[in-house]
């Protein structure tokens, strides 16, 4: 029998509800703030990666699935949105001389890790970005749709995360990273060999290691926060203004840089203590120098992404109400299954879903796949129901019955669910 590679899941019947929940949950924000879809290829070529990530970044170096096509072109398998859509702004001109633009995407990632939990190399993610602006509104902007996504599928139980990286500028991130060198340089043998590598190559990269000798030099390391530049220093200011009238919550966390090259002034997680050592299911942050670096003309922006997956952990199934059937039909086979199938039909052009089992046994059994599936109503049409050209619907909650015209059975059912809706709130 043939088996998954590892890191890899099947998404089965079962989990698409919740799936759905988070997803749904995602494109009704988005659609608040304005977002629309785009969809990125799966593959690109390696250097859109390379480029916009950079080379010394664990993705690039560490972690992508890589391989050359039949005229020897390296292409890679999208590990993270952003650059994708960033290179997609960039090749429409269409967008990219509109004055701004917002975009969302939702699709597999991949990535050679190791598999564990919240972790695999097939994972999904949702995300958004906006291009146009350095206005500090936007930063909150994404934040607060991505805290309005994790509040509607139920996760509650998280910490926001918010810093500055400052900008590239001499008086600003250039002269901490000088510091950050020199510090780390005084304390080379306690960090990691990779941290080794970076001190000399980007050690602005040695404040996102989770080696545990790593993250206990940081404890000590120079501040960004003390050395960011007045334009900087105003826009961060600017960022927790918003979050603050809008009543987000967050800490400040001046060690945080995030992964990637791109970032510049804020950076972003949503964080939890339930996911064991992934414990980031969001993050994001401003990068004003990524287009650019595309190819484009200097065009602000910022965004975020979120991994479906570990939502699902942290959402947890009492969350996620299940889908039901609307309505199964029970026949007698004969005259009785041709008018059961016409009023399948019939059911399914007025929006109501509905099945049956042409083969069904005996009313017995029928009744107990009506179960399986969780209809809410069934609908039976046996010898007396047929002769008549009529249905009776068994409310599958309460127990009554009713006997009807078979043609009135998708109003009465259309009724009975709007009502069940008004009532309850919809799921």
């Amino acid at each position: 029998m043939l088996s998954n590679p590892p890191g890899i899941e099947d998404i089965y019947p079962d989990r698409i509800d919740a799936w759905d929940r988070v997803t749904g949950a995602a494109r009704d924000v988005f659609r608040l703030g304005n977002y629309r879809e785009i969809i990125i290829p799966i593959m690109e070529y390696t250097e859109v990666f390379s480029r916009g990530l950079g080379d010394e970044t664990d993705i690039v170096s560490k972690e992508m699935f890589t391989f050359e096509d039949r005229g020897g072109r390296s292409l890679t398998l999208r590990p993270e949105g952003t650059a994708s859509v960033v290179r997609a702004y960039v090749a429409n001109g269409e967008y990219n001389r509109l004055s701004s633009a917002k975009f969302f995407y939702c699709g597999p990632m991949f990535r050679a890790e190791r598999p564990q939990k919240g972790r695999l190399r097939q994972f999904n993610q949702f995300g958004a970005e906006f291009f146009g602006s350095s206005d500090p509104y936007y930063d909150y902007e994404v934040i607060a749709m991505m805290h309005a996504i994790s509040r509607r599928v139920g996760i509650g139980d998280f910490t926001l995360l918010v810093n500055s990286i400052g900008c590239p500028g001499a008086d600003c991130r250039g002269e901490f990273i000088e510091q950050l060198k020199r510090y780390f340089t005084n304390h080379r043998e306690a960090l990691c060999e990779d941290c080794k590598r970076r001190l000399d190559r980007n050690p602005l990269r040695i404040l996102d290691c989770k080696q545990e000798g790593c993250a206990a030099l940081k404890k000590g390391s120079p501040s960004i926060a003390d050395h960011l530049c007045q334009s900087c220093r105003e826009h961060y200011t600017g960022v927790k203004e918003h979050l603050d009238a809008a009543s987000v919550a967050y800490t400040e966390d001046p060690f945080l840089v995030r992964g990637l090259d791109y970032y510049t002034r804020t950076t972003f997680e949503f964080v939890t203590d339930r996911l064991g050592g992934q414990n980031a299911f969001a993050a994001g942050g401003r990068y004003d120098s990524l287009v650019e670096t595309f190819g484009g003309k200097p065009t602000p922006a910022v965004g975020f992404a979120a991994g479906i997956e570990r939502m699902l952990l942290l959402a947890g199934d009492a969350a996620i109400p299940a889908s039901r059937l609307d309505a199964y039909l029970v026949h007698g086979g004969g005259e009785s299954l041709r008018q059961a199938t016409a009023l399948a039909r019939l059911l399914r052009e007025s929006g109501i879903s509905a099945d049956l089992d042409p083969q069904g046994k005996s009313f017995k059994n029928q009744f107990k796949k009506a179960d399986r599936e969780s209809a809410r109503f069934t609908v039976i049409i046996g010898g007396d129901e047929a002769a008549e050209r009529s249905c009776t619907i068994k409310d599958m909650a309460t127990g009554s019955q009713e006997k009807l015209p078979a043609d009135e059975c998708p109003a009465r059912i259309r009724e009975s669910l709007t009502g069940a809706k008004g009532r309850h709130g919809s799921d």
